[in-house]
């Protein structure tokens, strides 16, 4: 377990409750909807959290977002998972393409606001806070996801609440690790189906058919839930609990086509570091071998060896099915 040092500028409070938060995200692992869960409830013994959600970025522009919270809706108007479109000038862009926080003080909410409004769509969030999440804890793993934390009231946060939020995420994100490690694990003892990476996009499909079921479900159970006798505290107590059921199987749900395919991380995970490094590189902007090699800082000739490599690791036989191959990690 990681605890807070003094040099991390965090004050005793605050390195207390994250070294409780710890724990408790660890704990959490093999379930998404508690590990969201309890991660919001974390932040809210620390500042003011009136709305929170975590999303994870997929390829086409796309985010899921399997958690969202507003603490102003009742419980049947429970925020249910959904996947949107982003934007080149919202949030999501500018998490991905700058890799650090973002404030509402940076530029009094401007940013914020350009992007999809969720919860009690009728106020505006008066301040915010919104990270990265990483691939794993170290600082240089891409970035697959982002987290956020806002308050209805103005200036509720702090440089230690930024941090501290950041310092969460570097425990969420060794739990999320930790899952695909056991995945791929457990895959290399699975018989390998061609058919399945095909099937990706009606397995979207379906998810979405099934997360609009459970939609209705959820509804259905908060009615039961208002209709029940103050006086029978036993049926109160099992309708939450099927209702707490039917919100975390959504968010699992959801979180089908939320990670990226254990396929796909295999073939990332072939790679060596620079051959990954290179990869990327050529994914995401399509560059030639002269100007990699002026940004990793080797010869031209080096980088061709490790593209031929790449290419016969990754089975494609041109630069630009190494993108294919890796559009989820790019987008």
């Amino acid at each position: 377990m990681s605890v807070p040092r003094p040099s991390t500028g965090f004050s005793p409070e605050t390195a207390a409750a994250l070294s409780q938060a710890d724990r408790g995200i660890r704990s959490r692992m093999g379930n998404h909807h508690a590990l969201f869960d309890y991660w919001r409830f974390a932040m809210s013994t620390l500042c003011t959290v009136n709305a929170f959600y975590v999303g994870f970025y997929r390829e086409g522009r796309k985010i899921v977002y399997p958690y969202t919270f507003d603490d102003t809706l009742p419980s049947e108007n429970y925020i249910q998972p959904e996947v949107f479109t982003y934007g080149p000038d919202g949030q999501a862009a500018w998490i991905l393409r700058n890799r650090r926080p973002y404030t509402y003080a940076m530029d009094h909410g401007r940013l914020l606001y350009n992007g999809v409004a969720f919860g009690d769509e009728k106020r505006m969030s008066a301040d915010a806070v919104t990270i990265p999440v990483y691939e794993t804890p170290e600082p240089e793993a891409p970035v697959v996801g982002i987290a956020s934390i806002q308050s209805y009231r103005r200036d509720s946060y702090t440089g230690e609440h930024v941090r501290a939020f950041e310092w969460t995420a570097r425990s969420v994100a060794t739990v999320l690790s930790r899952e695909r490690e056991d995945a791929l694990n457990r895959a290399e003892l699975a018989t390998p189906d061609p058919a399945a990476e095909s099937e990706r996009l009606s397995v979207a499909d379906v998810v979405q058919d099934v997360s609009e079921r459970l939609r209705e479900l959820h509804r259905d159970i908060c009615r039961v839930a208002a209709a029940l006798p103050a006086d029978r505290p036993d049926l109160v107590a099992l309708v939450a609990a099927l209702r707490y059921r039917c919100e975390r199987t959504q968010t699992e749900t959801m979180d089908i086509i939320a990670r990226p395919s254990v396929h796909a991380e295999t073939l990332l995970r072939s790679l060596s570091g620079k051959e990954r490094e290179i990869a990327l590189l050529i994914a995401r902007g399509g560059m030639t071998n002269k100007e990699i090699a002026a940004q990793v800082f080797v010869t031209e000739s080096t980088i061709k060896g490790h593209v031929s490599r790449i290419l016969r690791k990754l089975g494609v036989e041109q630069r630009s099915g190494i993108a294919a191959k890796l559009s989820q990690f790019t987008e």
